[in-house]
């Protein structure tokens, strides 16, 4: 058994799977310096290969039986270029720390710790409510509306459940899941949750039916205090609708964690989008981390070992995204 990884993400396992499967697989490692020729029989040789992308740019791998993404999203595979034989599998598991991430920016917007610290270290007392009679807001009672309702989208909602929060969601197949929130509707009704949520979620896949979902007329259609999540895909959020509704402020803000442009070997700190979003006051950036936590990569190599271990055992792999043509 030969396993071929081939993107960085899949590099960081090779001493796990070394470690786990010892003799019994050959684990090949192709990286940026390895020369066409050795990287051409690595393919040519691997009965499973681990990567984030798959281009027919690629070597033939005629071998192949099972193309194992390490992460949830599809979108840098070229479904074509994959041999109709092999199948192909994600893995999941980042919907804890994704979930995290968006009740850390949900707590942050609503209660604003770091501006109420930073003024309370320069001797402002001018947030104590016994001077001015101000109050906050809660979460509770608030309403969170989820664009996707899958691994991500239901995290999100069990977590908004126990903060006694509404729970909106949209999904393309409406049926039973759980938890079972307020609201489950299809895409269709998208209007309703721009309308009523005071947190907006973008935590579906990026798809030719979602890209660019999130538009001009949609951010219009949002409440002006309401906050709106990207832990997706960039794409699913139009960028020059975007910049302008938080320029205007016609939105309150943004937590935004997926881009338009990510770096490359040739250019290390590219900005993520052509529009100077980090001037802005009213967004929260951060490079694509929301669901790269320890927990998420124990539980996705553990995933990944077991779908080695059944492609050697002759079972199905688990979280498949595409069967060989023929089963």
């Amino acid at each position: 058994m030969r396993l071929l990884l081939h993107s960085s993400l899949a590099l960081m396992g090779a001493d796990k799977l070394r470690g786990h499967f010892g003799d019994r697989v050959e684990i090949l490692e192709s990286r940026p310096d390895t020369p066409a020729d050795d990287r051409a029989t690595m393919f040519a040789d691997a009965d499973a290969i681990i990567s984030f992308q798959y281009t027919g740019g690629l070597p033939p791998a005629p071998n192949l039986k099972l193309m194992q993404i390490p992460a949830s999203g599809f979108d840098m595979i070229d479904f074509e270029a994959v041999p109709t034989h092999a199948w192909i599998a994600n893995v999941y598991e980042h919907e804890t720390g994704i979930a995290e991430y968006v009740f850390a920016g949900m707590l942050e917007w609503t209660i604003g710790l770091h501006a109420r610290d930073a003024r309370f270290r320069s001797g402002d007392w001018s947030d104590n409510p016994r001077s001015n009679g101000k109050t906050r807001r809660e979460l509770a009672g608030t309403t969170v509306g989820l664009i996707g309702y899958g691994h991500i989208g239901q995290a999100i909602a069990q977590r908004a459940q126990a903060f006694d929060m509404k729970v909106l969601a949209l999904t393309r197949n409406p049926r039973d899941q759980q938890p079972v929130p307020d609201l489950l509707t299809g895409y269709d009704q998208m209007a309703v949750l721009l309308e009523r949520s005071d947190f907006l979620i973008v935590c579906c896949p990026l798809t030719e039916e979602t890209e660019g979902m999130i538009g001009a007329d949609e951010l219009a259609a949002m409440r002006p205090d309401a906050i709106l999540f990207n832990v997706a895909r960039g794409p699913i959020v139009n960028p020059a609708a975007l910049y302008a509704a938080l320029v205007e402020k016609r939105i309150r803000g943004a937590v935004i964690d997926t881009w338009y442009t990510y770096p490359t070997p040739e250019e290390p700190s590219v900005k993520p989008a052509e529009y100077p979003f980090e001037t802005l006051d009213n967004i929260v950036m951060t490079a694509h981390l929301s669901g790269w936590t320890d927990g998420n990569q124990v539980r996705r190599w553990e995933r990944m070992i077991e779908n080695i271990e059944h492609l050697m055992a002759g079972e199905e792999p688990i979280n498949v995204v595409r069967r060989p043509v023929g089963e």
